[in-house]
């Protein structure tokens, strides 16, 4: 026998469902065809928006003449570069002493 609690959550869900798919219907219908047999809209000017004048990051902010990277990231990088290899050297030596025999 299946108990009423059991039945609670599916019902619910069910119900968002269909409240969901009224909503939608409800939304879609005030969308015209016009609007849809319409053609897509072309921009004047077709350049590549990701293709920046010289000399600008993508925010339009100048980039300044000394690109050093600060040394706490070239530190991060070299101990993520030394971790990676010390964990590549550990990983072909266990695949050496399991894989061998």
């Amino acid at each position: 026998m299946v108990n009423k609690e059991d039945l609670k959550y599916p019902f619910i869900i069910l119900f968002c469902l269909f409240l969901l798919v009224i909503f939608h219907v409800w939304f879609s219908s005030h969308v015209e065809e016009e609007h849809w047999k319409r053609p897509t809209p072309i921009p004047d000017s077709l350049d590549n928006i990701y293709n920046w004048p010289p000399n600008v990051n993508y925010l339009g902010t100048p980039i300044p003449d000394n690109q050093v990277m600060d040394p706490f990231r070239k530190k991060i990088i070299e101990d993520y570069r030394i971790f990676m290899e010390k964990r590549r050297n550990v990983y072909d030596e266990w695949k050496k002493q399991n894989w061998d025999k």
